[in-house]
């Protein structure tokens, strides 16, 4: 079994087909499948996707950096009643974005610090989200990770969070382990100019990744500039499964049990 640790499924892309693109995923082998509901509007679509694929689906409800500036205070309170549901898998997917003008430092970090409480009040992982800015002084690896060395939240599960789409250096990949984080992989592992990625992935290990799509987005080489969707994952496994030397059931084995070392079983 294969499991999509990161999906976009209410994105309106999947308007006109998202049952069919289900029951194929579904075929293709993926067994379970976490839904990112990452602004007030998604929060309540993820309850009613997971309602309609019981066993299936659960769902990540956060508030993602890109709403720095745009969310209301008041809809942050209304998390704590969507991660008090039993298809809250994990909060998420939070973090810092200095690519686009999604707020200051200290405007991210307040909008991220704020929700990291939750986690501990619901004993439930966290989804982060990192990217860098065009400089190198916009290094968003280098400040969340060095925010999270005062989380205080403590999981009976061996993962409390995830560096989803993992796009960092080894040094990155290496303090998020230590922090207890796993790494997302995706279609960007596939890339052809992603030699650093492969390595640094390679270094961690497969018993230290998730595998996830990020859906609609970022989808293996092989279908550049399509959308994207959780039928992909056997493909991202396969190409990564071959980098690391293993046969396809080991890594989807793995990966797997990291799944459930992370969200737990559902």
């Amino acid at each position: 079994m294969l499991i999509e640790t990161h999906a976009h499924l209410n994105d309106k892309a999947f308007e006109d087909d998202r049952k069919e693109v289900l029951e194929r995923s579904f075929a293709a082998g993926i067994g379970k499948i976490v839904e990112i509901a990452c602004q007030p509007s998604e929060w309540q679509r993820g309850e009613d996707l997971c309602s309609a694929w019981p066993g299936k689906i659960k769902c990540a409800f956060g508030a993602h950096p890109e709403y720095t500036r745009t969310l209301a205070p008041g809809l942050l309170e209304s998390l704590r009643g969507f991660l008090g549901k039993p298809c809250a898998a994990a909060l998420g997917e939070a973090g810092l974005d200095y690519w686009w003008d999604a707020g200051t430092k200290e405007e991210q970090l307040a909008l991220l610090n704020f929700q990291l409480p939750l986690c501990a009040e619901f004993g439930k992982p966290a989804v982060f989200h990192a990217r860098n800015g065009k400089t190198p002084d916009k290094d968003a690896y280098a400040d969340l990770l060095e925010a999270l060395k005062v989380w205080s939240y403590s999981p009976k599960r061996r993962f409390r969070g995830v560096l989803h789409c993992f796009s960092g250096s080894w040094k990155d990949a290496r303090a998020g382990l230590d922090l207890g984080l796993c790494l997302g992989v995706n279609g960007t592992f596939t890339y052809k100019k992603n030699d650093g990625l492969r390595e640094s992935i390679k270094k961690a290990g497969a018993g230290n990744i998730v595998l996830e799509t990020d859906c609609p987005y970022l989808p293996p080489q092989s279908s550049r500039g399509e959308r994207n969707d959780p039928s992909f994952i056997p493909e991202i496994a396969a190409l990564v499964a071959s980098y690391l030397g293993l046969s396809n059931g080991e890594l989807a084995d793995r990966t797997t049990a990291s799944a459930f070392d992370l969200f737990g079983e559902f």
